[in-house]
């Protein structure tokens, strides 16, 4: 099941981390951040991301040791020349390695495009009938670079949540990286003559939801023209959650978005994201992180007053792409075992949230947030112990936690 999948990931990131390097050893040190378009580096012939140690810039590399330098989707451009996707360097010193034969500087090694990936189902299923999916690279038809776990419904056409391995290491991640477009898999989508960006455009969401609740189609009282009010395609697990510019690129598929009111995305959601990070930054800690929806958010119908849930995608009687009613993220530290369940409500306009709470708040616990976490038109948002969560969220994460993330 899915979750010996996360347990085995997580087991093989710690030990591509390997021993502390002596003072006296000799080995090579990178910055694997020097280019946009710089190789990932990871375990020769190993599916995981070698990350610098906690407060450094700089990878170490044992001289004689042989990692392999890749450009998923693209090809390596090695001294002027192009080669394939991915070749082994072996460790010289300083940032000269032997790449197919040459003494090479890391500095001559790059990517001539841009890494591209992909989702893909896996065959296994996970809960709540979900199927799991993985986004990442895929090196050959044996060797995928895996990027982020996915439970996805198939029905609602929508993920259920998201997992990943953060790094401690995170507060010297890329910074900067431009945004990509959204991808589409399209083995995940039943959505006829329609892409799931169309449906996400400002002009086609307004119609949808604005039939929904007896609005004319160009109505602007819930999806305005403005830079807050509409449903933006929110990220569940973040690009800034990543540390190279490939895998924050990787974040951009459908498969790991929802719909997100962006009063919610751009603000109480991303001071949520922002203090996780900061938190394994901070102390030394890498964290598991599951992120997932709950619910379908409503909005009333402007003639009988009944609550409608919002989907993006209608067709006679058929529906997907829901407006979550919630979004909740696990932050989990395996060697302590603490975690926590930070929760945020993604509707501006539901006055009744602070009466409607899935689980006890606890969040006057937790001193490492900085949120304003009442304020309900950028989300309301609180905390809750992941026992309490998954009683409410039957596919939230099972885990062992022997206490409160504070």
């Amino acid at each position: 099941k899915m979750i010996v999948s996360i347990f085995i990931l997580t087991l093989a990131v710690h030990l591509s981390k390997g021993a502390a390097i002596q003072e006296d050893e000799v080995f090579c040190e990178i910055n694997p951040l020097v280019y946009t378009n710089s190789p990932l580096v990871i375990p020769n012939g190993g599916n995981t991301f070698l990350y610098p140690q906690h407060g450094e810039t700089t990878l170490r590399i044992p001289a004689g040791q042989t990692v392999d330098l890749v450009c998923p989707g693209s090809v390596l451009v090695v001294l002027g020349s192009r080669a394939q996707e991915s070749v082994s360097a072996t460790c010289i010193s300083n940032i000269r390695f032997r790449i197919l034969g040459e003494r090479t500087l890391f500095t001559q090694v790059s990517c001539a495009g841009d890494a591209v990936a992909i989702t893909r189902f896996t065959g296994a299923t996970c809960e709540s009938g979900g199927r799991v999916g993985e986004i990442g690279f895929s090196l050959t038809d044996s060797r995928f670079l895996r990027i982020i776990l996915v439970c996805y419904d198939t029905v609602a056409q929508s993920p259920l949540y998201t997992y990943f391995d953060m790094t401690a290491s995170i507060g010297n991640n890329a910074k900067g990286t431009p945004r990509p477009l959204f991808g589409q898999d399209n083995e995940f989508y039943n959505l006829g003559s329609r892409t799931v960006n169309q449906l996400y455009t400002r002009a086609v969401q307004r119609q949808t939801v604005n039939t929904l609740i007896g609005l004319s189609t160009t109505d602007l009282t819930f999806i305005d023209n403005g830079s807050w009010f509409f449903f933006a395609r929110g990220h569940l697990t973040a690009r800034a959650d990543f540390f190279y510019p490939a895998q924050q690129n990787a974040t951009f598929r459908y498969t790991n978005a929802a719909p997100q009111w962006q009063t919610f995305n751009g603000l109480k959601w991303n001071e949520i994201e922002g203090s996780t990070r900061s938190y394994a930054s901070r102390n030394a800690v890498d964290l598991q992180v599951w992120t997932g929806i709950h619910g379908v958010t409503t909005l009333p119908h402007q003639t009988t007053g009944a609550q409608i849930p919002i989907y993006l995608f209608t067709d006679n009687g058929n529906r997907a792409l829901p407006a979550p009613a919630i979004y909740w993220k696990v932050v989990y530290e395996p060697i302590s075992r603490r975690g926590v369940a930070l929760i945020g409500v993604n509707n501006p306009y539901d006055t009744t949230v602070a009466s409607n709470l899935i689980c006890p708040d606890v969040s006057s616990s937790l001193n490492w947030l900085t949120w304003n976490r009442l304020n309900i038109t950028q989300g309301y948002s609180y905390a809750c112990t992941v026992a309490n969560l998954r009683r409410a969220v039957p596919y939230a994460p099972n885990l062992q936690v022997s206490g409160l993330l504070v």
